[in-house]
């Protein structure tokens, strides 16, 4: 059997809440949003101390042609 070449594309979903008081949504939302991208700033943090959870994962498998292989 000929062996065929696939392109496999993975998607992790990370599911937390996290609990802000704040004068409107949009503040709230923006403060979290801060936090986060603080917390990816720093190159020895360790993103999967956010999540209790560990992430819901989906893969999508697209057979390759011969041009997309070499492009």
């Amino acid at each position: 059997m000929k062996r065929k070449k696939y392109n496999v594309k993975i998607k992790l979903i990370y599911d937390t809440s996290m609990d802000h008081s704040q004068t409107s949504a949009k503040k709230a939302q923006e403060d979290v949003n801060r936090v986060l991208t603080d917390y990816l700033k720093g190159k020895k943090l360790n993103i999967l101390n956010l999540f209790d959870k560990p992430p819901r994962i989906i893969y999508k498998v697209e057979l390759l042609n011969d041009k997309d292989w070499f492009s």
